[in-house]
């Protein structure tokens, strides 16, 4: 099997730092950022296979971010990850069989274990 390719965008360093390590462990290419802004792009460019993005960030947040992906890829599994519950049944709600909403304060292995069952 291929190495997937997936995308990290989190304002949070440590957060990606954490989730970046768990997913090289499982034999992942990432690519982290903090560039909100850019994240569609970047994704574009890497043409990755999955992304994980928190909902709650300056300049773009992850609810506009999971919209532009989709727009671009519509069975690109997402993650989005929020320690705010409300954020997290908002995106519950899409129904979506290729979009999971997770506590971000969640062990990292779990995250990576929800991503291998959307891929």
């Amino acid at each position: 099997m291929c190495k997937k390719n997936i995308l990290i965008i989190d304002d949070d360093e440590i957060s990606l730092l954490i989730l970046q390590n768990a997913f090289k462990m499982h034999n992942f290419n990432v690519t982290i950022t903090t560039d909100s802004k850019n994240a569609v792009q970047l994704f574009n460019t890497l043409k990755a296979d999955a992304v994980i993005v928190d909902i709650l960030m300056p300049n773009k947040n992850g609810f506009s971010i999971i919209a532009d992906i989709y727009m671009l890829k519509p069975n690109c599994p997402i993650i989005a990850i929020s320690a705010t519950e409300k954020y997290l049944t908002k995106i519950k709600h899409l129904k979506h069989p290729k979009i999971l909403a997770i506590n971000k304060i969640i062990h990292p292995e779990t995250i990576v274990q929800c991503m291998l069952s959307l891929l």
